[in-house]
C-alpha cells in the first residue's frame, strides 16, 4: 500500500470514479475505489462517490486549492476532538482505540472488494453517516492511496510491429480510396493548379470533366489518384486536347482500376501515336465498357493494332471511332476483326476516310457479326458496290437494330439491293439512308422491299431530303396505317409536269426563245437569215432592238416580252444594240447564237440518251425484284 500526497501526480485525468472516505481518528482523506470503503464496529464512515471525468488542472490550480483545504482544517481542529470522542462512544471505544481499529480494519478490508469489512458493490454508493457529521468534520489533507502496478517488459509488446518498408514509403500504403492525398501530392509535383471540380465530385461516380481546359500536365497529375480511386465509374475527359503527353501516363495507370466502366476521350488530339496507348490500354483493362475516341486524328496506321484489340478484348461493349482518319487498311483489320468479336453492341465508325472498297469490307463485316445492334456509318462513300454489299449485310444479319448509312452516296441504282434485304430482314427497327441519291424511283423501291416483307419489325425509314412520289405518298400512309412504322422524307412532288418543268433539261431547251424563234421559221419555209431580212427595212444588214420587237410581233410569233429581252441579250454580244446578221461574216452575231443553239441541243441529245439508258437498268433491277422477291 502506497500513499501519496501529491494529486496532481496521481490523481487519474479522465472518467476515474472514486469514493472519498473520511476516517474518524485520520486527519487525512483517501481517494480509493469503492471497494476500499468500508464500516467497522457499527461505525459509519462517510463516503463520497466521484461518477465525473475529473477535468485536468495545472500544477498552480491544485497547489491553491490545496492551501485553501489546509486552512479549512486548521479552522475545524476545536471541533476534531468533540467529534472524535462522539464518534467514539456510538461505537463504544475510545477514541485511541477506535483509530486503531480503523486502520486495521482498512488494512484488511480496503481492498477486498466486498470482503470482510469491506464495502459491497450494492453499498458503497448509499453509506449513511450521523446527522451530526457535517462537511466541516472533513479531514485535514487529501491524499490519494492505490497500489502501484508493477510493469513487465512483454506489457509494451504489441502485433502492431512497424513494417520498415511501411516507414520508408507511407504512400504505397495510404488507402485513401479516393485519392485526394495522391493527387494534391501530384499536383505538386507537376507545378499545376488543383481542379477544384475533380476533387468535389472524388466521391460520386459520373466525373464529367469535359472542356475543363486541362491538358497534359493537369492529365499526368489527375491520373495518380485515378489509380486507386473506387468511386468514379464514369470518366468523361471530352475536349481537352491532353495529346499524347497526357494519354500516356493515363492509360498507365488505368490498366489496374477494376472501377471505371465508362472511358470518353473524344477531341483531345491524341493522334495515332495517343490512340496506341489507348488501345494497348483496352488489351489489358477488362472492365471498360464503353469508349470514346472521336475527333483525334486517327490514321490508318492505327488499324492493325486495333483489329488485333478488337479481337482480344471481350468487355469492350461500345466504341467510338468517328470524326478520325482510318481507310482501307483499317476497313480490312476492323471487318477481320468483327468476324469473331461476339461483345462489341454498338460500333460508329463516321466521318472517316472509307471510300468503296473500304465500305465493302465494313458491309461484309456488318454481314457476318452476330453481336452488333447498332451500326453507324454516315459520311463515308460507298456508291454502287458499297450499297450492293450494304443490301446484302441487310439481308444476312440477324441482330443488328439501327443502321445509320446517310450521306454515304448511295446511288439509285444501289436502292435495289437495300431494297432486296429490307424484304427479307426481320430484326431492324430503325435505317437512315437519307442525303443520298436515291431519287424518288429509288426511295420507291425501299418502300415496295417494305411492303413485301410481312414480318419486318422497321419502324423508322429516313430518307432525309429525297422528294417522293403521290404513288410512294399513296403506299406510304397505307403501309403506316398498318404498322407502328413511320417514315420520314423531303415532301411529295406535287405533280409530273411541275418536276419536268423545273428538273428535266428537255423542257428547258423547248421553253428556250431561240428554240421557239427557229421552230417558227422551219414550219414557215424559211430561213433565220431571211426572216431577220425581212426585218430589217434599212438592208443594213444588221437590226435594232426596235426593228427586232417589230418583227417578231407582225410575224404573229409567240414569244413573251421578256423571252424577246433574253434572245436580244443572247445575240447582241457586243452590246451596241444592233444584231449583225451578215452571212459572209464569220463574227456574226446571228450565226454565233445559232451554233451555241446548235451546241446545247447536242448535249441535250447525249443527255436524253443517258438517262434512258439508266431509266431503262433501273426499271429491270426494280421488275426483278418485284417479280422475284424469294431471290
Amino acid at each position: 500500500m502506497e500513499t501519496l500526497t501529491n494529486y496532481n501526480d496521481h490523481v487519474p485525468k479522465t472518467g476515474s470514479r472514486m469514493l472519498i472516505t473520511q476516517f474518524p481518528d485520520d486527519e487525512s482523506y483517501s481517494g480509493v475505489t469503492h471497494s476500499d470503503a468500508h464500516s467497522e464496529g457499527g461505525a459509519t464512515l462517510y463516503s463520497h462517490v466521484i461518477d465525473s471525468p475529473i477535468p485536468e488542472e495545472n500544477e498552480d490550480d491544485v497547489s491553491g486549492r490545496f492551501s485553501r483545504k489546509t486552512n479549512q482544517s486548521n479552522r475545524s481542529k476545536d471541533k476534531r476532538a468533540d467529534n472524535e470522542n462522539t464518534m467514539g462512544r456510538q461505537s463504544g471505544l475510545s477514541s485511541v482505540d477506535f483509530n486503531d481499529k480503523v486502520s486495521e480494519t482498512y488494512e484488511r478490508g480496503g481492498r477486498g472488494g466486498g470482503g470482510e469489512g469491506g464495502v459491497s458493490e450494492e453499498e458503497y454508493e448509499v453509506d449513511s453517516y450521523p446527522d451530526s457529521m457535517s462537511m466541516d468534520n472533513l479531514s485535514e489533507t487529501l491524499s490519494v492511496t492505490f497500489e502501484a502496478p508493477e510493469l513487465r517488459d512483454e506489457d509494451f509488446d504489441t502485433d502492431l510491429e512497424v513494417d520498415d518498408d511501411k516507414w520508408l514509403h507511407p504512400e504505397k500504403y495510404d488507402h485513401d480510396t479516393t485519392g485526394l492525398t495522391k493527387y494534391l501530392n501530384a499536383c505538386e509535383e507537376h507545378d499545376v493548379t488543383p481542379v477544384r471540380y475533380f476533387m468535389k465530385h472524388m466521391m460520386e461516380t459520373n466525373m464529367n470533366l469535359g472542356h475543363h481546359g486541362l491538358g497534359p500536365a493537369a492529365m499526368r497529375a489527375m491520373a495518380v489518384p485515378l489509380e486507386s480511386n473506387t468511386t468514379i465509374e464514369h470518366l468523361d475527359l471530352e475536349g481537352n486536347w491532353i495529346g499524347e503527353e497526357g494519354v500516356q501516363p493515363l492509360c498507365k495507370l488505368l490498366r489496374d482500376n477494376v472501377y471505371i466502366v465508362e472511358l470518353n476521350l473524344a477531341e483531345n488530339k491524341l493522334g495515332t501515336e495517343g490512340a496506341l496507348h489507348v488501345i494497348d490500354l483496352m488489351l489489358e483493362n477488362r472492365n471498360i465498357e464503353n469508349l470514346n475516341l472521336t475527333g483525334n486524328r486517327i490514321t490508318d496506321n492505327a488499324g492493325e493494332p486495333l483489329g488485333v484489340m478488337l479481337k482480344r478484348n471481350t468487355t469492350l461493349r461500345h466504341l467510338k471511332l468517328r470524326h478520325n482518319e482510318l481507310g482501307e487498311r483499317a476497313a480490312q483489320c476492323i471487318k477481320d476483326a468483327l468476324t469473331d468479336n461476339e461483345s462489341l453492341e454498338t460500333l460508329d465508325i463516321s466521318w472517316n476516310h472509307f471510300m468503296t472498297r473500304g465500305c465493302v469490307r465494313l458491309a461484309e463485316a456488318v454481314k457476318e457479326n452476330v453481336a452488333l445492334k447498332e451500326v453507324n456509318v454516315m459520311m463515308n462513300g460507298f456508291g454502287l458496290e458499297g450499297a450492293i454489299a450494304l443490301g446484302e449485310a441487310i439481308k444476312v444479319n440477324r441482330t443488328l437494330l439501327r443502321l445509320d448509312a446517310s450521306y454515304c452516296r448511295l446511288p439509285m441504282e444501289g436502292a435495289a439491293s437495300i431494297a432486296h434485304g429490307l424484304q427479307h430482314n426481320e430484326t431492324l427497327q430503325a435505317l437512315n439512308v437519307g442525303y443520298n441519291s436515291l431519287g424518288p424511283d429509288g426511295s420507291l423501291g425501299l418502300l415496295l422491299g417494305l411492303e413485301r416483307n410481312d414480318c419486318s419489325n422497321l419502324t423508322t425509314l429516313d430518307l432525309g431530303n429525297s422528294k417522293v412520289t403521290p404513288q410512294f405518298k399513296e403506299r406510304q400512309d397505307k403501309l403506316e396505317a398498318e404498322r407502328p412504322l413511320r417514315v420520314h422524307h423531303g415532301g411529295v412532288l406535287p405533280d409530273t409536269k411541275a418536276r419536268e418543268i423545273c428538273m428535266d433539261p428537255v423542257e428547258v431547251f423547248k421553253r428556250d426563245p431561240m428554240t421557239k424563234l427557229k421552230e417558227w421559221v422551219e414550219q414557215a419555209g424559211y430561213r433565220l437569215i431571211d426572216l431577220l431580212r425581212h426585218f430589217d427595212k434599212d438592208q443594213s444588214m444588221s437590226i435594232s432592238r426596235e426593228e427586232f420587237v417589230n418583227g417578231i410581233k407582225s410575224a404573229r410569233i409567240e414569244i413573251t416580252d421578256d423571252q424577246i429581252d433574253i434572245l436580244l441579250d443572247r445575240l447582241d454580244t457586243d452590246g451596241d444594240g444592233e444584231i449583225d446578221f451578215r452571212p459572209w461574216f464569220s463574227e456574226s452575231e446571228l450565226i454565233q447564237g445559232d451554233n451555241d443553239h446548235r451546241s446545247l441541243k447536242r448535249e441535250l441529245t447525249q443527255y436524253q440518251e443517258d438517262q434512258r439508258i439508266r431509266e431503262e437498268e433501273t426499271e429491270t433491277a426494280l421488275d426483278a425484284f418485284l417479280k422475284n422477291p424469294s431471290d
